[in-house]
């Protein structure tokens, strides 16, 4: 075990080194206790890899009262109860959604916010999609608001292009969209 000063001292410095000996000495006893609050290695691992994350981020901040070993153990044990607490209230507002029979609600909402936004990402993709001058006139006058002639007058082009544009634009996202529904 390397000096406990001399690594404090490089760790608060920021040294790689440092923090590196820390990981490999430490990691995997840290993610082993926290398994044993929290039941879930995959969880452990995650708030393991959180105080990892965090001493690295803060390690030139950190003032250590105990030893390395101590003040992460201690990190580990805090972050392990904090994740039991949030898991306690998503269990408990679970329960209660189950409870007033509001649970296929909340999924339906949930799924139907998800289908917005992806058929939303689908849209803007498809509209990136499209000729760089077709789409600047498709924008224009689908999210700017502005009639042909105005866009026509802002472009300097006739009303016409802008029209046959318009068209072409419509088109093609029909064809792109149709295929994905």
């Amino acid at each position: 075990m390397p000096d406990s000063n001399i690594v404090i001292t490089r760790l608060n410095q920021g040294d790689a080194k440092a923090f590196e000996v820390l990981f490999k000495l430490y990691y995997e006893r840290l993610t082993l206790f926290a398994n044993r609050f929290v039941n879930d290695r995959q969880a452990a691992e995650e708030i393991t890899a959180g105080v990892f994350a965090h001493l690295w981020e803060k390690g030139h901040e950190v003032a250590f009262s105990t030893s390395v070993s101590s003040y992460l153990f201690k990190m580990v044990q805090n972050r392990s109860l904090n994740y039991l607490k949030r898991r306690k209230i998503e269990n408990l507002y679970v329960n209660y959604l189950e409870k007033n029979n509001l649970l296929d609600e909340f999924y339906r909402t949930v799924e139907t916010n998800y289908e917005e936004k992806e058929l939303a990402g689908q849209i803007n993709d498809a509209i990136n999609s499209l000729p760089e001058k077709c789409r600047e006139i498709f924008i224009l006058s689908r999210f700017s608001d502005m009639k042909y002639r105005e866009i026509a007058d802002k472009l300097s082009i006739s009303p016409k292009t802008v029209e046959r544009q318009m068209s072409i634009a419509l088109e093609k996202l029909r064809q792109i969209l149709i295929i994905k529904y």
